[in-house]
């Protein structure tokens, strides 16, 4: 359980409007409690209004209430709501006050942001404003912002207690029983008013069908006004649950005992939404900042427990048994634990140690010794010495926690222990290792205590997870039989119900409890149903098809066996794709799920950003093929269906259309011709050049050595891949790209160039004139990016980031009109743009974060009208931006965050109406603002912090209602 804070600070103040009551240690479930209209003061009112006697110790919502729910965090929102208006009070709106709640909810209170369900508790006026905060969330200005979506997306419930969603006689009339001004937010308490239809017409359109409501109505008058402050009729709401209590409207919401209606009503209704996130919150989970979730509760807390005994726990459990949901699971709820953490993803399927090494070096902060800088997987190669002892040094003075995902062998394993030399650092730091056998850790007990994944077979959570992916609503058994017969209704097959039962029970046995399976399963045969144009009957056949193919799985002994075995059933989801969606599945598995991973919008230009390409992505995610990082819309794949998809490749033989591995890179690079590689990549090739080249190589044929002494003299590397598409060079021998020669490059659509140390841009890629995507991340030695590349007319994405070495970029770049994407991010030497970049009339985003030598932008910037974000983070040799700026109509985010020597802006920037967020923190030279700040009427984020030579505002500003 967490900690209650003591009663004489029985809350903690997260801003002016967002209190915190309880905060447990591992969070399930928000409860956000808004208050009602006050006659008087209402700086209490945010908790006074639920304790009996207005006293602390009977504030219920923090005494109870996590007794009762442990992994509850309760909050509660604070607002101006008196009824009179004053020189200091009642003076807000309800439109203002949405929008100022939202934004302190998400980003003070962090409320929704923890993947949990949320759930408001509203007294009065507060169901009101709960309808107003979602009205809010959903206007243009908030359009960009992830973490009020997020909100949105985990409301799961509402709870009105004597909410006038119709008006109040009383509520309207009792401000003139005792004189005084009208406060604003009186206006909402007209009975059938344009005010509140207004509010009632909006809430219904931004409304979720996932949302449950629920009302609690008062029954007694108000002895002083011989009436209720709100009629039974106007306290429904349609479609909610309702309960009418023995109880006055002032009385409601404060009951005298845990046993009172008032508090069982609400207690039932968070057992409820609790029940039903059992299975909803596990598809949250995809990266570091993944959530608890209730169905690993149990094994949660048993991991936990047995790191108290050991300093490392090992979770062995076959392939899609959840090892990597529960490692996660476990890192987020005791990471802030630690004084530094580290996740360490897919260890097996990094090319070498040394790239895991980088990314703990990384996350603990330990920098290059010499220049202060990141560590880097090139100058770790270089300074690997230097950077272990660091790394033991640091192990050895810290509290730290590691996740080690897949480790994938024991010398992997010992490996990493040793350079850590964990054993001998602090007694309290802790390591989390994933693997699929314990022989793998075996050899170092007692250090490492084994805990053995349970599946969900037996337990009904098979059954569940099962249902939410074939129906996506319906999870319990009346749910799914209520679904199928509303699908075999509309063409009178209702007799078939009893057979789609059995095959559905049929089908969630086979799966064995097995987490990957039941979704990936779930969500094929799932498609069926909701295919208009397959029959009840023939969808009927398609499930006994999918039944009798896992049933037709060889049954194999051995651990590779239960491998293919798995894949044979995950195959049947794959098999029933189309040819598109097949070729993108298979792209994702070879070169997109492991060192080099891309987001969403970027795989989509990758394949050429057309409509079809994004419901094939759509498609493939509904499918659970692939799972999208809801932070940074980062794409991931399961191991499993990754290596299945590897099977599929490595099942055509020589005729495999994508190729990664040496031995077959070596057979393509010497071939003729090879029509069937669409996708290559020479990461693990040119590794093992570099092993053999530094005489480190077990063993060597003859022709490896001549086609490495032709490399060291520098022969052109002659490449025949007429249908290639996809072409990897991530971290490969800059000479080695030099070389190569390509007869035939009219299908390439992608080249990574990430990470390799080149002076200037290979050759043939100039030729790859259909390229779609140049990715250059991390070529620090390139200084020049030729005037060649504006034959890539095509390209829709260019990245440059930490093209440190970069100074200019060419006047050709104006010719690539179709580019959407251009990323310059950490391009340090940059210090001008050519004109020509105004032509790029496509652009959408355009970052120059940490540009800190570009002195100054184009007048030609104003010709992107399609640009949605600029960032200028740390430009900090920017002294003016253009007066073209204000052509930009469609910026919603100009980021201008510690541009030093930025003195003024253009008045044209009043022209930005749609811009939501404006970021001058940190512009110490910035005198003043135009007058034309305040037509930025849609602006909801202005930040001025550290602004020391900013003496005044233009009055303007006061026009800038949504901040």
């Amino acid at each position: 359980m967490g900690v209650i804070i003591d009663p004489l600070a029985f809350r903690k103040k997260l801003s002016d409007s967002v209190f915190e009551f309880y905060k447990p240690k591992t969070v399930h479930l928000e409860v956000v409690f808004i208050h009602g209209l006050q006659q008087g003061k209402c700086e209490d009112a945010y908790w006074k209004t639920w304790a009996r006697d207005g006293i602390p110790e009977n504030l219920w919502p923090r005494t109870w209430l996590p007794k009762e729910f442990p992994s509850a965090r309760v909050l509660a929102l604070s607002y101006d709501a008196s009824i009179k208006r004053t020189a200091t009070d009642g003076r807000m709106d309800l439109f203002l006050l949405g929008e100022n709640l939202i934004q302190e909810m998400v980003d003070f209170g962090r409320i929704g942001q923890n993947g949990v369900p949320v759930v408001f508790v509203c007294h009065g006026l507060g169901g009101l404003v709960a309808k107003q905060i979602v009205i809010s969330g959903n206007k243009p200005q908030f359009s960009q912002n992830q973490k009020v979506k997020n909100l949105l997306q985990n409301i799961d419930a509402f709870c009105f207690y004597s909410t006038p969603h119709h008006g109040s006689h009383l509520a309207k009339s009792r401000l003139y029983l005792s004189g005084g001004a009208k406060g604003p937010l009186l206006e909402n308490f007209g009975v059938l008013d344009e005010e509140t239809g207004r509010l009632n017409q909006e809430f219904e359109r931004f409304k979720r069908p996932s949302w449950h409501f629920h009302v609690v109505a008062e029954s007694h008058e108000i002895p002083e006004f011989r009436e209720m402050v709100v009629a039974e009729a106007s306290s429904r709401y349609a479609n909610a649950t309702h309960m009418t209590l023995n109880a006055s409207y002032m009385d409601i919401c404060k009951p005298r005992s845990e046993k009172d209606s008032s508090y069982q009503c609400l207690t039932t209704r968070l057992k409820e939404v609790l029940d039903r996130h059992v299975v909803s919150l596990p598809f949250a989970i995809e990266s570091l900042a993944m959530e608890s979730l209730v169905r690993f509760q149990k094994q949660e807390e048993s991991v936990r427990g047995m790191l108290k005994e050991f300093r490392i726990v090992g979770l062995i459990g076959m392939g899609g048994s959840g090892k990597t949901t529960l490692a996660k699971v476990v890192y987020k709820s005791i990471c802030n634990d630690f004084e530094r953490s580290s996740y360490l993803d897919d260890v097996k399927s990094k090319g070498t140690l040394d790239e895991v090494l980088v990314t703990l070096l990384r996350q603990f902060g330990i920098k290059n010794g010499k220049t202060g800088g990141e560590a880097q997987l090139s100058d770790f190669q270089d300074s690997k010495e230097m950077y272990l002892k660091d790394l033991k040094a640091f192990v050895k003075e810290h509290k730290v926690l590691v996740v080690v995902d897949d480790v994938g062998s024991e010398e992997n394993f010992s490996h990493l222990l040793a350079c850590m030399d964990f054993r001998n650092g602090r007694e309290d730091s802790r390591m989390i290792v994933t693997c699929r056998e314990w022989q793998l850790l075996s050899k170092h007990a007692p250090l490492v205590g084994k805990y053995e994944m349970k599946l969900l077979n037996g337990s009904g959570l098979d059954f569940e997870l099962f249902s939410h992916h074939v129906f996506k609503v319906a999870k319990s058994e009346p749910q799914r039989r209520e679904f199928l017969q509303e699908y075999l209704s509309r063409d009178a097959s209702g007799t078939l119900i009893g057979d789609f039962e059995s095959v559905f029970i049929d089908i969630v046995d086979a799966c064995a409890g097995l987490p990957l399976s039941l979704e990936v399963m779930g969500s094929c045969i799932g498609s069926y149903l909701r295919d208009c144009g397959v029959s009840s009957g023939d969808c009927l056949e398609l499930w006994r098809g999918a039944l009798q193919q896992f049933r037709d799985a060889e049954a194999l002994d051995g651990a590779a066996a239960r491998n293919e075995r798995l894949w044979k059933s995950l195959r049947i989801s794959y098999d029933d794709l189309g040819p598109s969606l097949q070729e993108k599945f298979l792209d994702v598995a070879c070169f997109f799920c492991g060192s080099l991973r891309y987001d969403y919008c970027s795989l989509l230009r990758i394949w050429g950003g057309k409509a079809s390409d994004f419901m094939d992505l759509k498609n493939l995610q509904d499918r659970c093929l692939f799972k999208v990082n809801i932070e940074d819309g980062i794409v991931t794949m399961h191991d499993q269906l990754r290596d299945m998809g590897w099977s599929i490749v490595k099942g055509d033989g020589e005729c495999m259309s994508r190729v990664w591995t040496d031995q077959d890179v070596s057979r393509v690079l010497q071939s003729k011709e090879s029509r069937a590689t669409v996708g290559l990549s020479l990461g693990d090739w040119n590794k093992a050049s570099e092993a053999i080249m530094r005489g480190k190589a077990q063993e060597t044929s003859n022709w490896w050595e001549i086609l490495f002494s032709k490399l060291r003299m520098d022969k052109p590397m002659q490449l025949n891949c007429p249908n290639l598409r996809l072409f990897d060079l991530h971290e490969v021998q800059g000479n080695i790209c030099g070389s190569i020669v390509m007869e035939d490059s009219s299908s390439v659509h992608w080249i990574c160039l990430h990470g390799v140390k080149i002076t200037k841009v290979p050759k043939f890629v100039w030729k790859c004139i259909h390229l779609y995507a140049l990715d250059l991340h991390g070529c620090t030695n390139l200084k020049d990016l030729s005037e060649f590349v504006g034959n890539l007319v095509q390209l829709l994405e260019l990245n440059l980031r930490d093209c440190g070495n970069l100074r200019s970029l060419p006047e050709s770049i104006g010719n690539l009109v179709n580019l959407s994407s251009l990323n310059l991010r950490g391009c340090t030497s940059l210090t001008s743009l050519p004109p020509s970049i105004g032509n790029l009339v496509n652009l959408l985003s355009l970052d120059f974060f940490g540009c800190w030598s570009l002195t100054c932008l184009p007048p030609s910037i104003g010709n992107l009208v399609k640009l949605t974000r600029l960032d200028l983070f740390m430009c900090k040799s920017l002294t003016s931006l253009p007066p073209s700026i204000g052509n930009l109509v469609n910026l919603s985010s100009l980021n201008l965050r510690w541009c030093s020597s930025l003195t003024s802006l253009p008045p044209s920037i009043g022209n930005l109406v749609n811009l939501s967020s404006l970021d001058l923190c940190g512009c110490g030279s910035l005198t003043s603002l135009p007058p034309s700040i305040g037509n930025l009427v849609n602006l909801s984020r202005l930040d001025l912090y550290g602004c020391e030579s900013l003496t005044s505002l233009p009055p303007s500003v006061g026009n800038l209602v949504n901040l």
